[in-house]
């Protein structure tokens, strides 16, 4: 599900690392890269709240690692966002219901994804019907040369009141997740009587 656009490092990068000049950095347009960085900031962010995190992948391997609120624990994280690559054959629907059983009851998941597939609509009324809290950073394939219909399925998750962070090729990540995880939380405060309808 992944896309990417061409791309090639600015040459004022390689003149501030040559000169020990502190350069201007931005993402390469590639959704993989994007992925990697905004679970590795969200990791960062739960962990220095102290919040137990786990992480569960399926690139070139499966990867699971139960959840921890130590400093190690980010450092696993990264060791493996590190060496990520997007060759996995699993779907994310799938992914997800292997693992939904084993997380403990009023758990939140946070799924990363550029998936333009319906099937994450199943995924989380899974979660949900096993009382976890899903929350969805999407990142909206198109805007990297991927296929159309991110936005629509932003707004079908926003329609069952699942907390989407929509995240657009070029966007400013610190300001997209500070601005969507205060917001997710005086959602989750404003919902938390809501009984969520599900998918038949």
């Amino acid at each position: 599900v992944h896309s990417e656009q061409p791309y090639e490092l600015p040459t004022d990068q390689l003149d501030g690392w040559l000169f020990s000049k502190r350069p201007t950095f931005s993402l390469p347009p590639s959704t993989l890269e994007y992925t990697i960085s905004i679970t590795a900031s969200l990791a960062h962010y739960f962990i220095g709240k102290d919040r137990a995190v786990g992480f569960v992948a399926s690139g070139q391997v499966q990867t699971i690692i139960p959840a921890e609120r130590t400093v190690r624990q980010e450092d696993k994280i990264l060791e493996v966002l590190a060496f990520l690559e997007a060759e996995g054959e699993l779907p994310l629907g799938s992914l997800v219901s292997a693992q939904a059983k084993q997380l403990p009851r009023g758990s939140s998941a946070i799924l990363v994804t550029p998936t333009i597939q319906p099937e994450i609509l199943i995924a989380v009324d899974d979660l949900q019907r096993r009382d976890l809290k899903p929350v969805v950073v999407l990142l909206i394939s198109e805007s990297f040369g991927g296929l159309k219909g991110g936005e629509m399925l932003a707004q079908s998750l926003m329609d069952r009141n699942i907390p989407v962070c929509s995240v657009y090729n070029g966007a400013d990540l610190s300001q997209a997740l500070s601005g969507f995880v205060n917001s997710a939380a005086d959602q989750e405060i404003a919902t938390r009587w809501f009984k969520p309808t599900y998918t038949p």
